[in-house]
């Protein structure tokens, strides 16, 4: 061997030595990242957004930069959130920082990316999977859309666990709950609870809420997420002078002023509530359970003993809040064997499971099990794009087969007579297949961006605030992206509207759904953003001829819009309702209790008066065409049967909008727990009537949002748009009080 080889055999052999040491000494100038959280005590669900808490520990020096997580949509499409540059990231040398995102997950099992970025580069970068087995770089898999998920704040169990298996119908359908143990991991911004079913606060020992500042986020979140259509079940016993008195925290959420303390005796009134079969034993004379006695009680008092409320239904805004007056975690409720009754009923879960043999049915026919999917589908039929059927395209295929093998043989062999001509006529074969081919899809698909949109937009007269839900579709005819916003458009002024804009998933194991058997790779490796306050998209990709499903949710508060006298008499609404907007409400539909009144159209000024012997039908009945037939043997209910494969918006809308009064899954055979917050049957049990109107301007229907592609409208005249309206109004008077 010469001395230059041997030169660079020993150069060579320092570079490889001394590779590793370099690259860990770069690795310790930056900060990297060390740990994962995701959701409430690891559970979450696919396609809401979902708090997401990262660790970034510091290197050598200090830091400051922006957080970006990435993760796939519901399509596969890789997505990415960052912190708002207004608010970095501070890592100091040896030191942990920890900092929440919000990502909407599109898959039951993703792979989710962090990045450091530090003045414009990516400083650090690490993955994570999903996956049931723990390590240093995984994080649980999401729990399906269909399933409901329960959080339950407090050191003790309450028995949610046993309530939510009283749903159970199989694996898909059974209810999670995750248990925190005090209020610190609660999010700070209301979208953060989106795939919350419900949220269950005991308060027996006042430090587990210790954390949450009467004037902070966390408390401001869970409000906010609560008057746009949450459930909050709030239960307060010994510690009620701590948690309700002046200046409390959680006094806000209590449907009446806190009067004094005083012993419960009897527990007879929660045993009938709950329909528990085990007797509730009362406590011992000497031991007296020490529970709140309310004043000026709002909502609706579901149990009583003697003249204390013990259970009292309040409606906040869109959502509500269930309020005990006792600790279940201590006994003797929490030795009670139909605790879990109690829990069940204060959840309004349902007494019976669900079909699960429905769902699969719809699954197999439709590729959806949710009401959500129904309606998605539904949005994908566009004016002037024709579907090519199943068959044909078989059929096309076959032809093409024939062409390409037995006729360019018999073409070449009895009529040209010269093989070696093949190498034109099979390269023009394939070319004219593929210009019909494509000439066909021009002709079938067309050439012009097209979109569908449903609306739903909700008014609580009482307080002003408006809440608008908006679906929509969009077709591209090339491969292009698109910078996408929502405009709330309401026919009354709406002050500091708050949009959140993002893709809307599918349910379900079907092709394309949120819990597939198999993930195809992505058709896009570059991720599309969210703006940091995620009220618009960045450049997300649509393939040609394809489409892609948006969901948008915003909040505002509005004038007056109607003005309502009304009070209960015998159960029914009786008063007047005035129409104080400048355009014509149609349709109108009156909801009270299990009654609904059918009241015209309401032009600008115009009132209309409801008397105590007002026609009206069972909200049901007017639900689902449920009619009285009689036969020779006897008279029978006649329901018309749901069309889960309708395309009709307002038919889908209309099940939406009061699904459980409808008849739920067994009127439907559809889940509805992938937004359940659009369905109002529930507010209808508390103090509360809802008119439900179409709007009309100049004798057109007028369009509640705006989807805005760089500030422009692009909804063009062929599209089919969709708007309904609920006004909740308040009721004077007992109510439906037993």
């Amino acid at each position: 061997m010469t001395r230059a080889p041997a030169c660079m055999l020993v150069l060579a052999c320092l570079l490889v030595f001394a590779l590793p040491a370099a690259a860990a000494r770069a690795g310790a100038e930056t900060a990297e990242f060390v740990g994962l959280r995701v959701g409430f005590d690891d559970h979450y669900k696919a396609g809401v957004w979902t708090p997401v808490e990262v660790a970034l520990r510091g290197g050598a020096q200090r830091q400051e930069g922006r957080i970006r997580l990435t993760v796939p949509d519901g399509d596969g499409v890789p997505s990415s959130v960052i912190c708002p540059p207004e608010e970095p990231c501070v890592v100091m040398p040896g030191h942990t920082t920890t900092r929440r995102l919000f990502v909407r997950f599109g898959r039951v099992r993703s792979t989710l990316t962090a990045e450091w970025i530090v003045e414009g580069r990516i400083a650090a970068r690490r993955e994570f999977d999903a996956s049931e087995e723990p390590g240093p770089a995984r994080f649980p898999p999401a729990m399906p859309a269909s399933q409901p998920l329960i959080v339950s704040v407090g050191e003790s169990g309450l028995g949610v666990e046993d309530a939510a298996r009283l749903r159970r119908a199989g694996p898909r359908q059974a209810g999670a709950v995750a248990r925190l143990a005090d209020a610190g991991p609660l999010p700070q911004r209301w979208f953060g609870y989106e795939g919350v079913a419900a949220v269950v606060l005991s308060t027996s020992r006042p430090e587990t809420f210790q954390d949450l500042d009467p004037t902070g986020a966390r408390l401001e979140a869970l409000d906010r997420w609560v008057r746009l259509g949450g459930r909050l079940v709030l239960c307060v016993g010994r510690a009620g002078d701590e948690v309700l008195g002046p200046g409390a925290p959680l006094a806000r959420f209590a449907p009446g002023a806190l009067a004094e303390m005083v012993p419960l005796r009897r527990l007879g009134a929660l045993e009938i509530y709950a329909g528990g079969t085990v007797p509730l034993p009362d406590p011992r004379p000497e031991e007296p359970l020490r529970v709140p006695r309310l004043e000026d009680v709002r909502g609706v008092v579901e149990a009583r003993e003697a003249d204390l409320p013990l259970v009292v239904r309040s409606a906040r805004g869109f959502g509500q809040v269930l309020f005990l007056a006792a600790d279940l975690d201590q006994p003797p409720l929490s030795q009670w064997p139909d605790r879990h009754l109690l829990l069940a009923k204060l959840l309004d879960l349902p007494a019976s499971p669900p079909d699960e043999t429905q769902h699969d049915f719809a699954v197999l026919h439709y590729a959806y099990d949710d009401v959500s999917g129904q309606l998605r589908s539904a949005l994908d039929h566009f004016h002037g794009v024709r579907l090519v059927p199943f068959g044909l395209v078989a059929a096309a295929i076959v032809v093409y087969i024939l062409l390409i093998g037995p006729g360019d043989y018999f073409l070449l062999k009895r009529v040209l007579r010269r093989m070696e001509l093949t190498w034109i006529t099979f390269p023009a074969t394939v070319l004219i297949v593929c210009l019909a081919a494509y000439a066909a899809a021009y002709w079938l698909k067309g050439d012009t961006l097209r979109m569908n949109q449903a609306d739903v937009v909700d008014v609580d007269v009482a307080t002003g605030h408006v809440r608008g839900t908006a679906w929509f579709n969009l077709f591209s005819p090339r491969i292009d992206s698109f910078d996408l916003a929502l405009t709330p458009q309401p026919p009354f002024g709406v002050e500091g509207p708050e949009t959140v804009l993002a893709w809307q998933g599918l349910p379900g194991r079907a092709l394309g759904g949120m819990s597939p058997h198999a993930q195809g790779p992505p058709l896009w490796t570059d991720a599309y953003r969210f703006t940091p306050d995620l009220n618009a998209m960045r450049e997300t990709p649509i393939q040609a001829w394809s489409t892609k499903s948006f969901t948008a949710r915003w909040h505002a508060t509005a004038p007056k819009t109607l003005a309502a006298e009304l009070a209960a008499v015998d159960g029914a609404a009786v008063g007047t309702v005035r129409n104080l907007l400048d355009v014509a409400l149609t349709d109108c539909m009156l909801a009270y209790g299990t009654w609904a009144y059918r009241l015209g159209d309401l032009a600008p000024g115009q009132a209309v008066a409801l008397t105590a012997d007002a026609p009206r039908s069972e909200l049901r009945t007017s639900l689902t065409g449920r009619r009285y037939v009689q036969d020779e043997r006897a008279v029978r209910q006649v329901t018309a049967p749901y069309d889960r494969g309708s395309v009709d918006l307002e038919y889908i809308l209309g099940t939406m909008l009061f699904y459980e009064a409808a008849g739920g899954s067994r009127y439907t055979g559809l889940a509805n727990a992938y937004q359940p917050f659009v369905d109002m049957s529930d507010l209808l049990k508390t103090d509360r009537a809802i008119l439900v109107a179409r709007v009309e301007r100049e004798g057109e229907p007028h369009r509640a949002s705006a989807v805005v592609r760089g500030g422009e409208p692009i909804a063009g005249s062929d599209d089919r748009i969709v708007s309904l309206y609920r006004f909740v109004l308040p009721i004077e008077g007992p109510g439906m009080q037993p």
